[in-house]
């Protein structure tokens, strides 16, 4: 997955090493913007899309 603001990859591993389920927030580790995911199961995509977005307080 990449960062929506500084376009850097975040790992899966990291997620996992992290403890981070979707739907929770999270600093991403290049920029500190706080982020989420979401997986959708059974999409027009496919069996999964993740999407990553930036969280607005």
């Amino acid at each position: 997955m990449k960062c929506p603001t500084c376009e850097k990859y975040i790992g899966w591993d990291w997620l996992e090493d992290e403890c981070i389920e979707p739907n929770e927030t999270f600093d991403c580790p290049h920029c500190d913007e706080t982020l989420r995911y979401e997986v959708d199961e059974g999409t027009y995509f496919g069996a999964q899309h993740v999407t990553i977005e930036v969280v607005d307080d």
